[in-house]
């Protein structure tokens, strides 16, 4: 009997277009108001955590909460984590955005932590428009798409809602498609 050896040639990849070079499409301006809002909430809980101690010290006089007067370290190391997350948002969400090819939907973030997520629409299973109470105020949507096996699911968050329903629309028919 003789075993044949199929080839195995390499891919030409000049062709394939770098992601680089397509045009991504920019979320709405809305959501990163509300990325900057819980940003603000989240500080100013961790700065009353932080002064919390230093406060009940000065108002009770207790000799017990005096060790815990030195509120200024927490505060110190809370500022550097506090403008690491302000710059992530700031300068990180110009770079949000999702493009649309012919096989295939490709989401990416971030400044300092960069992500880019490519699913091919043979993968996309079902889609899902999400609106919570903020969001719904200020007329935005997350679009979650859930792939065959669970391991690539994206979302895609903060399009304007006719955003979201034409871009799930478009998803829907590529994926009848495919």
């Amino acid at each position: 009997m003789e075993v044949t050896v199929a080839a195995n040639h390499e891919l030409d990849l000049s062709g394939v277009p770098r992601l680089e070079e397509v045009e991504f499409h920019a979320v709405s301006r809305k959501y990163l108001r509300l990325r900057l809002g819980v940003w603000g909430g989240a500080q100013l809980l961790i700065l009353a955590a932080a002064v919390a101690p230093a406060v009940a010290h000065v108002l009770t006089e207790d000799p017990e909460w005096a060790m815990l007067s030195q509120w200024w370290w927490p505060v110190g190391v809370q500022s550097v984590f506090a403008l690491l997350w302000f710059l992530e948002e700031w300068k990180g969400f110009p770079r949000r955005g999702y493009a649309i090819r012919e096989r295939d939907i490709t989401y990416r973030t971030g400044w300092l932590f960069r992500t880019t997520t490519t699913v091919p629409f043979g993968m996309i299973q079902h889609s899902e428009l999400v609106q919570g109470p903020v969001s719904r105020l200020l007329q935005i949507k997350n679009l979650r798409l859930f792939t065959a096996g669970g391991s690539g699911n994206l979302r895609i968050a903060g399009l304007d809602e006719e955003q979201a329903e034409t871009l799930r629309a478009i998803l829907e028919t590529r994926t009848r498609k495919v």
